[in-house]
């Protein structure tokens, strides 16, 4: 059984649906799923000559952390609305999301810098809508994002493309018990 593949089994085996949203508590509840997920994050992008991994607020603030120490890299926060943003000076708006929401995403103009080589981490991408947005700051900032690994795939094949999406799953292997 590869990395990737235990990965999978685990995170599987962990996820819950609860009250038909995403549930993704019992999976950072387990401590061989947390143990899993970095290097299976990672792998991926492990040549692709990465300097530093960003993640969204607030569960990819988790991921993007294992993902980061597998890597041996550092960690920017890209922060949205409703919490403390201290330094966070750079902001920038999606396009609707899945729910038809507008969000601002906001990341430090130190925390990136010209020619970095960033990996997006987060738990799951639809419409790619804040992942673009993450994708605009960071060139914006005067980095390039190599791609994006998330724990579940529920997005569409062109979106897939122009992002670089690698995941763990898709939406369709989680069933709801």
């Amino acid at each position: 059984m590869t990395a990737d593949e235990g990965a999978r089994r685990l995170l599987l085996r962990s996820f819950r649906w609860n009250g038909g949203h995403a549930d993704f508590a019992p999976v950072f509840l387990d401590p061989d799923v947390l143990a899993a997920l970095g290097p299976a994050l990672a792998a991926p992008f492990r040549d692709a000559a990465v300097t530093a991994v960003v993640a969204l607020e607030a569960r990819g603030f988790v991921l993007g952390a294992l993902a980061a120490r597998e890597l041996g890299l550092g960690l920017v926060l890209a922060r949205k609305p409703g919490s403390m943003h201290p330094g966070a000076d750079t902001e920038l708006g999606t396009e609707p999301d899945w729910r038809g929401r507008l969000i601002d995403v906001r990341i430090s103009r130190t925390a990136i810098r010209p020619g970095d080589r960033l990996l997006l981490v987060d738990d799951w991408i639809q419409t790619g809508s804040q992942a673009r947005t993450v994708s605009r700051l960071v060139h914006r900032l005067g980095g390039s994002l190599v791609g994006v690994s998330v724990l579940v795939d529920d997005t569409t094949d062109s979106v897939r493309r122009d992002l670089g999406v690698v995941s763990v799953v898709r939406s369709s292997d989680l069933r709801d018990p």
